[in-house]
């Protein structure tokens, strides 16, 4: 049967302005592939690095480095630290189908962007990928193991095909297969009737369309994720740092 679903499949985790060092992100980094490690052996195995990609297991005493590494860096290649760091890594041992991804822009503190750093966990996008890589089961876990990773303000799961088919409109808070608020966005929050609703202990809000694998082609799925969609529209009117540009 193929797949139709949306093709590949992400999470994304967003945070504003937060300097931290290359030491401090490294271990967030290898908590984060920690975490993910423990949900599936789909998960198990990692390679670090682009044009030489290093067994993760292999150099996890000297991450800090290949973080600093990782500095952006501006047009004649001085360093940016304001712009963060880009670490990533990618699972191994599976087919492209059964493989993801985990990148991150983390430790920049530009004053005037709210959503400036970001984990991104996803499966391969030049592909369609295999059902058993994109359950619920295992997005929901990588989710919140991103989330104890960077406490990051929210996080969302997606289909890369979901906002395609839905009204172009503006703001950071959209529709969502699972979405992920932060205590402070939780509680302004008018929670959607048909979503699967999950309170965390610190206040946090965890909103699902649904339990199964999100199907783009799913009239009852797009139904609930819009529910989440308006439920946050609130979000996206609040006083964000580059909404006072120009005040």
């Amino acid at each position: 049967m193929e797949l139709v679903f949306g093709r590949y499949y992400f999470i994304r985790a967003s945070w504003g302005a937060r300097p931290e060092t290359p030491e401090a992100l490294a271990a967030r980094f290898l908590k984060n592939i920690d975490l993910l490690s423990a949900i599936d052996p789909l998960l198990a195995l990692w390679l670090s690095g682009v044009n030489s990609p290093k067994k993760l297991e292999t150099i996890r005493d000297r991450y800090a480095e290949i973080v600093a590494a990782e500095i952006s860096r501006d047009d004649f290649g001085e360093p940016e630290p304001i712009y963060g760091y880009w670490p990533g890594a990618i699972t191994r041992g599976h087919p492209r189908p059964l493989s993801y991804a985990l990148n991150a822009r983390a430790g920049a503190y530009l004053e005037a962007e709210e959503f400036q750093n970001k984990a991104e966990f996803a499966t391969d996008s030049t592909c369609v990928p295999d059902p058993a890589a994109i359950t619920y089961r295992i997005f929901k876990a990588a989710l919140l193991a991103i989330v104890e990773a960077w406490q990051p303000t929210d996080c969302f799961a997606r289909p890369a095909g979901l906002i395609d088919l839905l009204p172009d409109t503006d703001g950071h808070f959209r529709e969502a297969w699972i979405q992920y608020l932060s205590a402070p966005l939780a509680a302004r929050v008018t929670l959607p009737q048909t979503a699967v609703i999950d309170r965390l202990p610190d206040g946090a809000l965890l909103m699902s369309a649904t339990t199964d694998t999100f199907d783009i082609a799913n009239p009852a799925h797009l139904a609930v994720a819009r529910e989440i969609g308006a439920a946050m529209a609130p979000l996206n009117e609040l006083p964000w740092p580059s909404a006072r540009q120009g005040d």
